[in-house]
């Protein structure tokens, strides 16, 4: 057992750390529950590496790239790599107390209750972009038609790949192109206030909750909410991770406790008949993996950055998207191509139009609506 949850850290350190690999694309190798629920758990404390600095984002932490990429701008990258990690261990912890109510609302899934939530978000997004709502509209109804051709239409391996990397990722990396060639220096000695930490990884670890029982709200969704509560870039982000990392976890949970798939790994476990153990056993293990998770991340960001900083910025960022295209072609072929390049051409529009990037959301909200 331990000897295969530290393979899975292991496996989960090399698909956080490296620019668009996703769990996923490791998650079909014939292993036990435990090497696939440490890597998977790993990754998503690690994730942060590459969306904070390079600007390549996983579905659940799509949102979390432009306040991200700002404070590394303003020299607070590591600030934010704290954040993650500790958000990420203090969602394994919140999830524990929310257990009791997560077993008697595991039971109580409707797919209608999914989709009306997913209707009321689409609508306050409308309501709150009213300055600019022509743009709004126009971005959502772009994203949208994307979303459904692509989730409904198209028979892909990795669509979420293709979406997320397109709308989020390459216009952040191509508006990094346009600066500087140089990495800016970064604060050595970042801070955390733990009062609005704590209070957004609880958030953060209910939504994540409330994702993993509906499928209509992805860890994306969730993220979407937290912009309606959160004060600064900073909350918004510890709500961001502690979605990603409770959502997984408590989507394993879901898994154990009904059979149903919620994330990539579950999937995975199902396929292969693997039955997961206690519920008990598995947060000792969320608990055991996550502790090295972080103390491997706080580890980690400065040789990560001396090999950043070793590379012209403008170079690295050039090679990034050339790899994320090299990427997209390998899992999909042209099509997959075509899907992330028609995402980058929205997500770049939507910087141009100045509307919040939160609008491309309706990628995922739309299928969802007329499913």
């Amino acid at each position: 057992m331990l000897r295969e949850l530290l393979i899975g850290l292991f496996l989960g350190t090399f698909t956080g750390l490296t620019p668009g690999i996703h769990v996923n694309t490791l998650a079909g190798m014939e292993s036990s529950f435990y090497l696939l629920f440490a890597m998977g758990l790993t990754h998503t404390f690690l994730d942060a590496f590459p969306s904070t600095f390079l600007g390549v984002p996983d579905e659940g932490t799509a949102l979390g790239v432009l306040p991200a990429h700002r404070l590394v701008l303003a020299g607070k990258g590591l600030e934010v790599l704290r954040i993650a990690l500790l958000s990420s261990l203090l969602a394994v912890v919140f999830v524990i107390p929310f257990l009791p109510l997560y077993s008697r609302l595991v039971v109580l899934y409707s797919p209608t209750t999914g989709k009306v939530g997913v209707l009321f978000l689409l609508a306050f997004l409308l309501l709150s972009g009213r300055d600019k709502a022509p743009q709004a509209v126009l971005v959502i109804a772009l994203s949208g038609v994307l979303g459904w051709t692509v989730l409904n239409q198209m028979n892909l391996k990795e669509p979420f790949y293709h979406l997320f990397t397109g709308l989020f990722g390459i216009p952040v990396i191509i508006a990094s192109l346009q600066g500087k060639g140089t990495f800016p220096e970064q604060d050595k000695s970042p801070h955390v206030e733990w009062k609005p930490l704590i209070a957004f990884s609880i958030a953060g670890t209910v939504l994540g909750m409330v994702s993993s029982i509906l499928p209509a709200f992805t860890a994306s969704i969730g993220a979407t909410i937290a912009t309606l509560f959160s004060r600064d870039e900073r909350s918004f982000l510890a709500a961001v991770y502690s979605i990603n990392t409770s959502n997984f976890l408590f989507g394993i949970i879901n898994y154990s406790m009904t059979g149903r798939t919620r994330n990539g790994i579950a999937v995975a476990l199902s396929r292969s008949g693997t039955k997961p153990p206690e519920v008990t056993v598995i947060l000792l293990s969320a608990i055991l993996v996550g502790s090295i998770a972080v103390l491997l991340g706080s580890a980690l960001p400065k040789p990560y950055l001396g090999l950043i900083k070793a590379i012209n910025y403008r170079l690295l960022n050039a090679t990034v998207v050339l790899f994320l295209l090299c990427l997209s072609l390998y899992f999909d072929g042209l099509y997959g191509l075509w899907v992330l390049l028609t995402g980058a051409a929205i997500g770049y529009l939507t910087q141009e139009l100045g509307v919040r990037r939160t609008n491309c959301m309706a990628v995922l909200m739309i299928p969802i609506l007329i499913r």
